[in-house]
């Protein structure tokens, strides 16, 4: 007789001798489960998407500084040799710097935790709560000043689900302020990374522009010098470069643009495209700093609302900071004590042989 045998299992779990549940889990190093290393959507159309925006980038600095600037902006020395003159290399440098800028927002809103929801979350007491025990904390910038209701579960997730948490099919996670999911950043858009979306079609939309404000102006520039005879182009098949350059500027161009627009509102609102079908939010007040501050953060100057603008906004170097005080209140749930101390806890029991990337979980909030 044949024996059905029993498939085996991801998770196994033992009693150690103190009692407490051990959970051997998977750790991978790029994922987004919460025991991965590092957090990044390993979705085929995603990384396409992902890989594409590059090359388009990388596309126009081509076209911009080897195709475009060297026939208009260049001299030649006694010998023959063509050199860039200074508003050449002052062009080629800021254009490339801009693309710079989107490529790497870019790369920090693939990679950054947009806002996922740790399994060992748990309900942050309530405002009205924290008033009746003397607590000074300030309110924190929610789009509604209601009262958290019962705690409740994803059926996804099996775990807590903030109030302001939706869950993602593709980082099959509860994220919190979810917006939408981007292919072409292969990520979810929360809380967490809002930021550097908002900074990468920005500077996508100033390349664009930068690029045709130089099209433009090359065109009236050849125009003049018709009479001339002077060639544009160095080859003719470099216009076919250039009228890629065009399409690629105009197509993304608007398409950025319109995106900044339709961004604006769920800032100044508060309120999320998800919020705002559902209808669960409302717009009582919802205009004004706050929002500006739930995306860039307050800043690390002490005394600082983040009320005004601030140059950090601008630099995807700069993490969106929140005072501690809020942080719990403002992504609407905390952990247990003694999670800060987790990732040491997780080295001491990773294996040393390298034996498949496998680890032993002591701590009970761990166990997913």
């Amino acid at each position: 007789m044949l024996q059905r045998r029993k498939k085996p299992s991801m998770q196994q779990i033992n009693p150690n001798s103190s009692g407490i549940a051990k959970a051997t889990v998977v750790r991978r190093t790029f994922g987004t489960s919460p025991f991965d290393k590092y957090w990044l959507n390993l979705d085929c159309c995603g990384l396409f998407c992902a890989a594409f925006t590059y090359w388009l980038h990388l596309y126009g600095c081509y076209a911009v500084c080897n195709v475009l600037l060297p026939p208009w902006m260049s001299r030649e020395d006694g010998e023959g040799n063509r050199e860039l003159t200074a508003w050449g290399i002052f062009h080629s440098i800021a254009f490339c710097t801009v693309a710079f800028l989107a490529v790497l927002s870019h790369f920090k809103a693939m990679t950054t935790d947009p806002g996922a929801v740790p399994p060992d979350a748990e309900p942050v007491q309530n405002n009205l709560d924290k008033m009746e025990s003397g607590s000074d904390l300030k309110e924190p910038p929610t789009p509604t000043n209601k009262a958290r209701g019962p705690k409740r579960l994803c059926r996804r997730c099996n775990a807590f689900k903030p109030d302001r948490a939706h869950h993602c099919s593709i980082c099959k996670r509860c994220i919190i302020k979810m917006d939408h999911h981007c292919p072409w950043v292969n990520n979810c858009v929360g809380i967490g990374n809002h930021k550097y979306f908002l900074l990468f079609i920005f500077y996508t939309f100033c390349s664009c522009s930068y690029s045709m404000m130089l099209v433009v102006a090359r065109f009236f520039n050849c125009l003049g010098h018709m009479k001339l005879h002077e060639p544009c182009l160095d080859k003719p098949t470099h216009l076919l470069s250039i009228i890629g350059l065009v399409v690629e500027s105009m197509l993304f161009g608007m398409f950025t643009c319109c995106m900044m627009i339709d961004q604006w509102d769920v800032v100044l609102t508060k309120v999320t495209h998800i919020d705002r079908l559902k209808g669960e939010f409302q717009m009582d007040g919802a205009d004004g700093p706050g929002g500006v501050n739930e995306v860039f953060g307050v800043g690390l100057r002490k005394g600082n609302k983040g009320s005004s603008f601030r140059p950090d906004w601008l630099s995807p170097f700069t993490n969106v900071c929140f005072p501690e005080s809020m942080k719990d209140d403002i992504m609407g749930f905390c952990r247990p004590c003694g999670f800060a101390t987790s990732k040491s806890k997780e080295e001491d029991h990773e294996p040393s042989n390298g034996s498949g990337g496998r680890r032993s979980v002591s701590s009970v909030a761990e166990i997913v």
